[in-house]
């Protein structure tokens, strides 16, 4: 079911040994911090889906990163750490001609491989990282993606997006094939009215678990 706030109504929570007592919830804000914090404690083992109980009491709740974005961190890394390598070398070889006379201008000297490798590793990096996102943008799609968002019991947030649970009927498993590249998996949120208001992208090991996890979450079978 869905948190509700209860005005002036208290419940008792009796915890196993060991574990930290709660009682006298009388605010609304206290309920559902007790609910999503219930929630937290029951957890599926995802592989690679994470949520997170926040310091406000939210659950922030992360599917799947698309593989470009993982590869673009590591074309990232990979410039960054050959641009490092090559300040090291740079940097060796002007101190064993001039030594350290002239300290400023060889570190200076040393840094521009660094320099020019990052800025070369953000190309791809963007790209890759945030191409994705902006092809959603363009073709209005970002709206139905929740790659990253969070949950207060209430109301759930994807980017600048809200979206009320009480509106959510059902959430489904879902999948997107393609010819030429591995299928996308993902948990499909649908509304009242039966429009698919989001998708949560996941493994495939992960995707029956998330859509357990996410009807209970918004109260819905």
């Amino acid at each position: 079911m869905h948190v509700q706030c209860i005005a002036n109504t208290g419940i008792k929570f009796f915890p196993a040994k060991g574990e930290e007592d709660f009682t006298g919830f009388n605010s609304c804000t206290e309920l559902r911090a007790l609910f999503l914090w219930g929630l937290q404690m029951s957890l599926p083992e995802f592989r690679v889906a994470k949520v997170d109980h926040m310091q406000n009491g939210v659950l922030r709740i992360r599917g799947k990163e698309l593989d470009s974005s993982q590869a673009g961190k590591m074309v990232f890394q990979l410039f960054f750490g050959f641009g490092c390598f090559a300040s090291a070398l740079f940097f060796f070889s002007s101190y064993s001609e001039s030594g350290l006379d002239d300290l400023y201008y060889l570190l200076e000297f040393a840094a521009l491989p660094l320099v020019f490798f990052t800025l070369m590793g953000f190309v791809p990096y963007f790209l890759l990282t945030h191409g994705i996102h902006m092809i959603r943008v363009v073709s209005g799609h970002h709206k139905l993606w929740w790659d990253d968002f969070t949950f207060d019991g209430e109301t759930v947030k994807s980017r600048r997006f809200r979206f009320k649970a009480r509106d959510i009927a059902s959430v489904d498993p879902g999948i997107k094939k393609f010819p030429d590249l591995d299928s996308w998996y993902y948990a499909s949120v649908v509304d009242s009215g039966g429009i698919e208001i989001g998708r949560v992208m996941v493994v495939r090991s992960d995707r029956k678990k998330m859509v357990s996890y996410l009807s209970e979450l918004f109260g819905v079978s």
